[in-house]
């Protein structure tokens, strides 16, 4: 949430020294998660892993916004700067399950020392009316975010906005994020259609590398894949539906030298609708349903898994978000269950996700049922491919509107793909709260 200040005294003394303190305001945001969680007999190979994480997640920014700029009288700019902080309750923890190693190898540090997730410079009008250039490192997310999101981090480069480019509003986007010690170059465009029922998407870009990275079973030392995709979205009062699709390419050279051509695809759909629930009155209802390819058998010349660097993939903190609280699937990957990229067992790519869930209000409270069912596309060492079942159990008392307490138990049963069939657990509580 954001506070609106006007600026005033020695700030806007400064403002009005260079002429810009005409209806200039402060924006202050602010957000607070306080989480705990504790995993029972969480699956990797032939072990099981119990850890129990305690996060602290802030967040604060300033956002100086309605700056004129005397020689560009029709525009206006914006300077935002936000910090971010990750602790886990002490100088030096440190996270030894397998599973959340990742996560807490996004950020610079663990123990609370702030951060830049943000800084930059946003400018309307820029050049022409109804164009809006963003620079500097900024939040952003693609669509669903299936295959590009900052995931909290943000992204350092450049946008551009327009309001009405031959009747669509488009965008450009290009940025140089990092993953582990890789470099990449992103760059591509969106445009949006809006129809009489709802907003169509389409969009493509490319995400390159020249430094070595790991696939599923070999190591490339460059790619440069391409992705292109549509996606549709409609919301009534009683009826929202979200469908994306979307289509992997490319090509990419081995350690080897062997050059692997990529192909692939993934959609997700997600509909959700209020119906009335006897005892529980109104309450909101969820559908979704979700595929990835995978590899019918070791990549040789042509990598048909769909697996983009950079997909929507964290809760905003150090474990998983997705489609389940403990497995946290995308479309294409999992918490680790094993040591491979994509968590899940040796020779097993691509996933399919059903989603089945209820919000059901009870005087202050929301209660939340989720059912989750998870099967890998290709198995390349044999024909089964049933990765398990999950069911999650929540509730929210949304104290204020910028206040919530959520508590969360889950149970999901390993299927045939692994070894045992003994569940792993979660209980999970949180406040959150924003300024």
């Amino acid at each position: 949430m954001k506070r609106h200040i006007v600026i005033s005294s020695a700030l806007a003394s400064l403002f009005a020294l260079s002429g810009n303190a005409n209806a200039v305001k402060l924006d202050i945001v602010s957000d607070i998660r306080v989480k705990a969680s504790s995993y029972e007999d969480l699956l990797y190979i032939n072990a099981r892993n119990s850890e129990t994480i305690y996060t602290e997640h802030t967040s604060l920014g300033f956002v100086v916004k309605g700056i004129t700029l005397p020689r560009r009288p029709i525009s206006t700019m914006d300077l935002g700067v936000v910090f971010q902080s990750m602790g886990t309750g002490g100088a030096s923890s440190t996270i030894g399950a397998p599973q959340f190693q990742d996560g807490a190898a996004r950020y610079s540090s663990i123990n609370g020392s702030p951060f830049v997730r943000n800084a930059y410079v946003k400018i309307y009008n820029f050049g022409r009316r109804g164009l809006t250039a963003t620079l500097g490192r900024q939040d952003f997310r693609l669509g669903q975010g299936i295959t590009l999101s900052s995931n909290d981090q943000g992204f350092p480069g450049a946008r551009l906005e327009a309001d009405s480019l031959f009747g669509l509003k488009t965008g450009l986007f290009a940025f140089r994020p990092y993953k582990s010690t890789a470099a990449y170059t992103v760059f591509g465009a969106s445009l949006y259609h809006p129809s009489d029922e709802g907003v169509w998407q389409f969009y493509y870009f490319r995400e390159n590398t020249a430094s070595n990275v790991t696939a599923l079973d070999y190591t490339a030392s460059s790619r440069n894949r391409s992705y292109t995709g549509v996606r549709y979205f409609m919301s009534r009062s009683q009826l929202e539906f979200d469908g994306e699709f979307v289509m992997q390419g490319g090509s990419g050279k081995k350690t080897d030298g062997t050059k692997v051509e990529y192909e692939g695809a993934a959609f997700m759909m997600k509909g959700s609708w209020n119906q009335p629930l006897g005892f529980f009155g109104s309450s909101r209802f969820r559908l979704a349903y979700g595929r990835s390819s995978g590899n019918p058998h070791a990549a040789g010349g042509k990598d048909k898994a769909f697996f983009p660097s950079f997909g929507s993939k964290s809760d905003g903190g150090l474990e998983r978000g997705g489609y389940g609280a403990i497995m946290g699937a995308s479309l294409y990957d999992t918490i680790k269950t094993s040591g491979t990229v994509n968590g899940m067992p040796e020779g097993v790519s691509g996933l399919n996700v059903i989603n089945l869930g209820a919000d059901m209000p009870y005087k202050r409270l929301v209660l939340s049922v989720d059912y989750f069912k998870y099967r890998a596309s290709k198995n390349i060492n044999s024909g089964n491919r049933q990765l398990g079942t999950e069911l999650d159990l929540a509730v929210a008392w949304p104290i204020d509107k910028d206040l919530v307490l959520k508590g969360v138990y889950a149970v999901f049963t390993p299927g045939g793909l692994y070894p045992t069939d003994d569940k792993s657990k979660l209980i999970s509580a949180y406040v959150q709260a924003r300024f």
